[in-house]
């Protein structure tokens, strides 16, 4: 179903064990909406005061990870979500969403209270993030799977170097890499592309400086490497078989 894209609203993580995950990533450095309530979020102050950036864990079997578009207008399955702050207050929230699309898996979705994931008590992170800036996908051909979701999102298509194509509806990039091309960009992690094409492989985060970052992660014993641009590189066997990026905006 093709839709008017206003950006990547979020990440959704369906997992067998999304405490699991959660733990990983408050060792990196991330806050989280508080537990034992469903879904679990990272959020970020988004480009947009209307359109929220975050990552969301959600429990499932088996694991999905998808892409979710935002969209002005949308009917679909209503989902309601609730989070108590360290104060006491409650911060809810409403969602509307749309059925799940391929070729890589994405759904729209509609927010009614945006600012429920713009909490100024989880946007800010020990790790010095600032926002999901790219979702990166390895796919057999780049090419054609950033056409389908240019023509699904009403998007624009640009082929960066031989072997990336990035589609942008917004602030958030969505690269297609082959296997070969993202072998090469993160060889400091030896990554693998997924036997099963396409699929998300990573993310990208903004944060503001990169000592910080390092040495918290060296603090929680998590393995990481270094590439070109002060880039920091935690592998897919960290997280969620993701491999995250911390791109240094300073």
């Amino acid at each position: 179903m093709p839709v008017s894209a206003r950006d990547i609203d979020h990440l959704s993580l369906t997992l067998i064990d999304p405490a699991a995950a959660a733990s990983r990533l408050q060792q990196l450095g991330f806050t989280l909406t508080p537990e034992d309530v469903e879904p679990r979020c990272v959020c970020f102050q988004p480009a947009l005061d209307d359109v929220p950036n975050y990552i969301e864990l959600v429990q499932g079997d088996p694991p999905v990870i998808a892409l979710a578009v935002h969209v002005t207008e949308l009917e679909g399955e209503e989902r309601d979500h609730g989070w108590e702050t360290e104060d006491g207050l409650l911060i809810e929230a409403r969602e509307v969403v749309g059925p799940v699309e391929g070729p890589v898996s994405w759904f729209p979705v509609r927010h009614e209270q945006p600012e429920a994931f713009m909490e100024p008590e989880w946007i800010v992170h020990p790790n010095g993030a600032l926002g999901l800036t790219a979702i990166h996908v390895v796919a057999e051909t780049p090419r054609d799977i950033a056409k389908a979701l240019r023509e699904a999102w009403g998007a624009e298509m640009e082929e960066i170097f031989d072997g990336c194509v990035v589609v942008k509806t917004g602030a958030v990039e969505v690269l297609v890499w082959s296997a070969v091309a993202y072998q090469l960009e993160y060889k400091a992690l030896e990554v693998m592309a997924p036997s099963t094409l396409p699929a998300v492989v990573g993310v990208t985060v903004a944060i503001d400086r990169p000592r910080p970052m390092q040495a918290l992660l060296r603090a929680n014993n998590v393995p990481f490497a270094l590439a070109e641009g002060d880039r920091i590189l935690v592998a897919n066997e960290t997280v969620a078989d993701l491999m995250i990026e911390f791109l240094p905006q300073t």
